[in-house]
């Protein structure tokens, strides 16, 4: 509104005492008292000097110094003449200095071509002192005569090339004097015809209306086509191939996920190290972010600068040109938002909204899909080796195996016995206070009602100090106490123990299988295996029998024995020699019948002989015996203190083939080793996936076992009951012994307890043994190691295994969405590539880069469209100002116009509303200008 009342107190032509009194618009020309308006818009310039008509139209008539008649095109129409104003350049008229400083307009410095529109009078009326001369030319005759005759009288216009062009000869004539750099400016061939787009390129009469002052310091050196064998077009190009094959490989390998095994490894050798390959994706991905910009940006660039060459298009906008800056900046999207409501809507302005989010996530989805990362493959069947050296339980192999200092030559019969006495003892009792201790808490707390076998804790063995194998309950449906006792009508404690096979480890960690180890990964790898072999198992079954019904198995008790007292009264034992007095065995010899035959399977009917004992033991001590003849079984004999019944155990081993063996290994958390048994579902186990014909072969108990075990009762002192010694193992087992036909639900059974006591046996057993049920290679024994393989065989067994490597993939499943952001990627720079390469109109300069932007723009007019905005910037409204790239063949320019305004002078009335009216002697934000210029800079 306010801007309206000046423009109308600005024309008010109806009252003859009222002077308007016109400053000077930065962007408009000086005018003096015979500057009058004409029509609704255009202002007229009559000078005192007699144009230069050109020869089609008759000169103007001569006009008086008063007042100057104008008549209008459509109604001639004679309107009140301005008031005779004093000259701005009068120097008789008073004005202040400093409102003479503010309009006065400063000299040109740089000597180029000055254009002066004299304000009335008699040139010598004009200043003299002005730097280098006033110096008139022909634009300004053109420019004065073409504006009155284009307005005056538009049914005779005037030609005006022929004074066009001697305004060039002119300018190029007197270059030398005013410094202006000379270009070469081609006549124009005057006698070809034009076509109506010709015309307007070619018609001065525009291009005066448009600019002040002709525009022939701004003749365009080059064109606006890029050549393809300009070095822009060759980034462009190499830029466009890179990042297309680049995002394209990238995404492939989101979606294949390679494995990179041991080539991206901590392994020895020309790997590359895991660091080192995260580190190289990245800086690829990067690269790919770049090249993507840069390519998306100039192709942006070439899209939106041809809309402005199109003169049937709509042209561009502001809001448009800062599509570009949403790539290059994101940032801007929220500072400078107010294009993104009138851009993004479009198609290009959806598409870079995209690419945008595209390159600000490029290097983040990388990262998430395509860096490599350790992540578990998928489980695979596969056939793994293991070298075998010796048979199940094989008492020679498993002496020289026992690692020690001492050899054959400082201790001939002993190193390796002793060596093998302290292994187990060891390696017992860590097993057994670690089973003791699960049951310690389950005590405590009394929070147990487990009473069944499958459900209450196992037993573990440390192997090599870094795995923990855990062992399992198996053949359960003969272990309980209520069953037994119904059929038998006696406490019976069976339970059987199997272990995971120990040789899964040594086949895991042997170089011939080529699986990646944790140390192989940066100490954090991972792998599970699930092998298909036989898990070695210990039976215990301990029997609650009266005094009188073990007689029959005990020296003392038999007629004609040769016996001596104890220290305790009434105990005897059997002398030193009283095994000589056991009847040796034959075909028919099977010693004394028992009420336990059945259970324990002796006698004929079985073929197996019973043990014999010296004595009777005390209360928690017991006795043990091992001499039985081709026996596989070690007896246990004890006492408790609770009940009168003694309990006699019986400790046998086999390979079972009902289990598989489960390894999981973890560079973090550490090994671990189950055995995983009689599971119908498991199609792991040996019977369901070795494939081998044994697997339907009967269970028969290992003999050689019962040597093994000879040896593992002599290194704990087991017999200790035969001296009364009140052994501290002995006094923990016999407080374990049933007491009712029951399993105690907060302790331990003995039997329980003797399953994991021996378990060490059962890893020492099967270490670097086969993997089978059956001993295959007794061909290549040698008479001096039965049962063993020098130097070894590899034996292979079936697995099903899966393993961690560094694999281009993401981790979790959510992060899939990254798949959009890489597929878009190399989408867009397909099209980039194809827009490029196989464009056939080539590529032209790009008018959004802000050094071209800025070179047009300000050799451009001005326009009323950014009235206004030269502070703070354009608004919303006039962020969506269509614009067009102009040019002028006669000046060899190129410049900025609204795409839709007219094509005559375009607003001198404008200019005088957005010079005159605001042009002030003390500036809005005058102070504020001050300051800033008056400030200083640092970088």
């Amino acid at each position: 509104m306010e801007k309206n009342t000046r423009q109308s107190d600005a024309y008010s032509l109806g009252d003859e005492d009222t002077t308007p009194y016109f400053l000077p618009s930065t962007f408009s020309p000086w005018r003096g008292s015979r500057e009058e308006l004409v029509g609704d818009d255009e202002p007229s310039f009559i000078h005192s000097d007699p144009p230069i008509s050109p020869p089609s139209s008759p000169p103007p008539p001569e006009a008086s110094k008063e007042q100057i008649q104008l008549s209008n095109v459509d109604d001639r129409t004679v309107r009140p003449p301005l008031p005779r104003q004093a000259s701005y350049f009068d120097p008789t008229v008073g004005v202040d200095e400093t409102d003479r400083e503010l309009m006065l307009r400063p000299p040109d410095d740089h000597g180029r071509t000055e254009v002066v529109i004299t304000a009335g009078g008699d040139s010598t009326d004009a200043p003299e002192h002005k730097r280098g001369g006033q110096r008139r030319t022909k634009f300004k005759e053109m420019l004065s005569r073409s504006l009155s005759s284009t307005k005056l009288n538009k049914n005779r216009s005037a030609s005006p090339n022929g004074d066009y062009n001697r305004i060039r000869e002119e300018a190029m004539l007197n270059s030398a004097h005013n410094r202006v750099e000379s270009h070469n400016m081609a006549p124009i061939d005057m006698s070809r015809p034009h076509t109506s787009e010709e015309e307007e390129y070619d018609n001065y009469d525009t291009l005066a209306a448009k600019y002040e002052r002709p525009p022939l310091d701004c003749h365009s050196r080059r064109d606006v086509y890029v050549k393809r064998r300009s070095w822009t077009y060759i980034v462009l190009a190499t830029g466009s191939m890179y990042s297309t094959l680049l995002s394209g490989l990238w995404f492939v390998v989101s979606i294949y996920q390679p494995r990179y095994g041991r080539g991206i490894s901590s392994s020895e050798g020309w790997k590359m190290a895991p660091s080192t390959a995260t580190l190289l994706c990245t800086l690829i991905a990067k690269s790919i972010e770049l090249s993507f910009v840069t390519v998306f940006v100039a192709l942006l660039g070439q899209i939106l600068t041809r809309r402005g060459f199109v003169r049937k298009a709509g042209g561009i906008t502001l809001a448009e040109m800062t599509m570009r800056n949403w790539v290059i900046q994101p940032g801007s999207l929220l500072t400078y938002w107010e294009g993104i409501p009138r851009a993004a809507p479009t198609i290009l302005g959806t598409l870079t909204l995209l690419a945008t989010i595209c390159s600000m996530l490029y290097t983040t989805a990388s990262d998430a899909m395509v860096s490599p990362k350790l992540k578990f493959g998928a489980w695979e069947s596969r056939e793994l080796e293991g070298l075998v050296k010796a048979s199940y339980a094989n008492p020679y192999y498993i002496q020289k195996a026992c690692t020690t200092p001492i050899d054959k030559n400082m201790d001939m019969y002993n190193s390796a016995p002793s060596c093998l006495d302290v292994q187990y003892s060891g390696q017992s009792y860590h097993n057994l206070l670690s089973f003791m201790g699960e049951w310690q808490a389950i005590h405590e707390e009394n929070i147990s009602t487990v009473s069944n076998l499958k459900g209450r804790p196992t037993g573990k063995h440390n192997l090599f100090d870094n795995t923990t194998m855990v062992s399992s309950w198996v053949e359960t449906q003969a272990t309980d106490p209520v069953t037994n006792f119904a059929a038998h009508g006696r406490v019976i404690n069976n339970v059987t123990l199997a272990m995971p096979h120990p040789g899964v480890y040594s086949a895991a960690t042997d170089s011939r299988n080529d699986i990646l180890q944790p140390d192989d990964l940066a100490g954090v790898g991972e792998y599970s295996i699930r092998a298909s072999v036989v898990s070695p198992t210990v039976n215990v079954m301990c029997v609650n029998m009266a005094r009188d019904e073990l007689a029959p198995l005990v020296y003392t008790s038999w007629p004609n024995a040769r016996n001596e007292t104890t220290d305790i009264p009434g105990q005897n034992t059997g002398i030193e020699g009283w095994f000589n007095d056991v009847p040796p065995p034959t075909e028919d010899e099977w010693l004394n019948r028992t009420a336990v035959d059945d259970i324990f399977r002796w006698g004929p009917k079985y073929q197996r002989r019973p043990p014999v004992f010296q004595l009777f033991p005390i209360d928690f001590n017991m006795i043990t015996n091992t001499s039985v003849a081709v026996s596989d079984s070690v007896y246990v004999l004890s006492k408790s203190g609770f009940i009168d019944d003694y309990t006699l155990c019986e400790l046998r081993s086999w390979v079972s083939p009902m289990c598989s063996t489960e390894f999981d290994v973890s560079g973090i958390s550490g090994s671990y080793m189950r055995a995983h048994c009689e599971d119908p579902l498991d199609t792991n186990s040996y019977v369901a996936a070795s494939g081998n014909n044994d697997t339907t072969n009967p269970l028969y108990p290992t003999v050689d076992w019962r040597n093994v075990a000879e040896q593992w009762r002599l290194s704990m002192d087991l017999n200790g009951g035969t001296q009364n010694n009140n052994a501290s193992n002995a006094r923990i087992m016999t407080n374990l012994i049933l007491r009712k036909p029951q399993l105690d639900p907060l302790l331990p059974s003995m039997a329980e307890a003797f399953a994991v006591l021996a378990s060490s046996t059962l890893v020492s057993s099967s270490l670097s043994s086969t993997y089978r049920m059956e001993w295959l290679y007794k061909a290549l024994e040698t008479p001096d190691t039965p049962g063993e393989v020098a130097p070894g065989i590899y034996e292979p067994f079936r697995v099903s295994m899966r393993t961690q490597q560094y694999t281009s993939s993401h981790v979790n499943s959510w992060q899939a969405i990254f798949y959009a952001v890489l597929g878009l990627v190399f989408v867009i720079n397909v099209a980039c590539l194809i827009y490029v390469c196989f464009s056939g109109i080539g590529l032209v300069t790009d008018y959004t880069e802000p050094q071209n932007l800025f070179a047009v723009a300000i050799n451009s007019p001005p326009s009323h469209a950014l009235m206004g905005s030269c502070g703070h910037g354009p608004d919303s409204s006039e962020m969506v100002v269509p614009w067009r790239v102009g040019y002028s063949t006669a000046a060899n320019h190129y410049f900025f116009e609204e795409a839709g305004e007219s094509k005559g002078r375009p607003g001198t009335r404008q200019s005088q509303v957005s010079g005159s009216d605001f042009l002030t002697p003390q500036g809005r934000y005058r102070n504020n200008y001050k300051r800033l210029s008056a400030s200083r800079t640092w970088l």
